[in-house]
């Protein structure tokens, strides 16, 4: 009996050492999009948002945000072969000012009618271990266009906070608000207004779909 109790507790702590090194293994820290596991990740929204940009007038680049984002992203064993998809709610943009308000009516995002922007990626092309190139369809205000975003992956790794794999990425793209409907105050000429091209700086977190 003492024999098979001592082989017992000497099998249980071999495995529990093994568990920590497979765990590592499973959830390698890594700036490396190679290393990171395949698999289906949802995005995290609290670590989440899109800012975006335009000339005014002259005057500055003025900036907002999107928050609140939700989405999913398939993560291939070839990395080439993933989809990404992610969703922005339009009554979510933020300026911190009344301006918010302004920007959700008809004259430009028009959230009453088309509440939410759809992002779906139909290629990738990965160049190197930390940068890609996205290529979707931006569905927005109605309009859908081709979109292409320069993403660069920042690491995989255990967020100690609460203790599930993440991994984060960024990325920078260009639009124009003409292609949307959105032609208010677009400068003719020589004139000064709101800039038809916008830029889009992601920063997106994304953590392993529940029950992965």
């Amino acid at each position: 009996m003492l024999k098979t109790t001592a082989l017992s507790a000497a099998v249980l702590a071999g495995m529990l050492s093994i568990a920590p090194a497979m765990a590592d293994q499973q959830q390698p820290e890594t700036d490396n999009i190679n290393d990171v596991p395949a698999g289906n990740y949802t995005i995290d929204p609290l670590h989440s948002k899109i800012t975006w940009g335009v000339d005014h007038y002259g005057f500055s680049h003025y900036e907002g945000q999107f928050v609140d984002l939700s989405g999913s992203l398939r993560l291939g064993e070839d990395p080439a072969d993933s989809n990404l998809k992610i969703e922005i709610p339009l009554d979510k943009v933020l300026t911190g000012s009344d301006l918010s308000k302004h920007l959700q009516g008809e004259k430009f995002f028009n959230s009453a009618e088309h509440a939410t922007a759809t992002f779906t990626s139909t290629s990738i092309e990965i160049d190197g271990d930390d940068e890609a190139t996205i290529t979707g369809n931006l569905a927005l205000n109605g309009q859908t266009h081709p979109v292409e975003i320069d993403a660069e992956f920042n690491r995989g790794a255990v967020y100690p906070f609460d203790e599930k794999y993440h991994i984060g990425f960024n990325g920078e793209a260009t639009i124009k608000r003409s292609d949307f409907a959105m032609n208010y105050l677009i400068p003719e000429d020589d004139q000064q207004g709101i800039s038809d091209e916008v830029t889009l700086h992601i920063e997106a977190e994304f953590v392993p779909e529940k029950g992965q």
